[in-house]
């Protein structure tokens, strides 16, 4: 014999339940096994099956899920593992270039500071030769002052009385101061340039 849909409906129902079904069908239908009413009943005992689905598949998706967020947990840890190791990468390079600027940094002030005491000691020395230049033209001034005085009387006990004689000696007296300086003024050019 052929099974029918109320068979199909009532397959793995317990035999109480089967009974009840049967009950059910016959209040509602003394006629066909497939009219409306079996039809109905079997919609809903497939929605039924449906419902009673629903759970696993509620769980079949959370593992679906789970196996998901482990696939992007695991890739999320590869990517933060490899951003970490080119963050290593790119500090240990950093490292390295702020140790050979902070390398440059101290030679290049190594040589300033030597540079700066070379320089110091230059102008220690400048000053020195400048201290000696001024004493030298202090002393040659003092000494063309005196030699000058010496000169005028020397002159004077020196020089005839006749104003024309006054006037050639005047002249000469006037050239050898004049060379007098010059040549002091020379002496002390060239204690500067020492």
């Amino acid at each position: 014999m052929e099974d029918t849909d109320f068979d199909l409906l009532c397959a793995g129902l317990s035999p109480d339940e089967a009974k009840r079904m049967r009950k059910i069908l016959a209040e509602w239908n003394d006629g066909d096994e497939n009219g409306f009413p079996v039809q109905l009943a079997m919609l809903t005992r497939a929605q039924w099956r449906a419902a009673a689905l629903v759970p696993q598949a509620v769980n079949d998706s959370r593992k679906l899920i789970e196996l998901h967020l482990a696939e992007y947990q695991r890739q999320t840890s590869a990517l933060i593992s490899n951003l970490s190791v080119i963050g290593e990468e790119q500090t240990d390079e950093l490292k390295k270039i702020v140790q050979a600027h902070t390398e440059a940094l101290n030679q290049a002030s190594g040589s300033f500071r030597s540079q700066l005491k070379e320089i110091g000691a230059a102008a220690q020395d400048i000053r020195r030769h400048l201290d000696d230049g001024v004493s030298a033209h202090h002393r040659v001034k003092t000494d063309l002052k005196s030699g000058s005085e010496r000169f005028q009387k020397l002159a004077k006990n020196w020089m005839p009385e006749s104003p024309a004689a006054n006037k050639t000696d005047w002249l000469t007296l006037l050239g050898l101061i004049f060379i007098g300086i010059v040549i002091g003024a020379f002496i002390v050019l060239f204690i500067r340039l020492k």
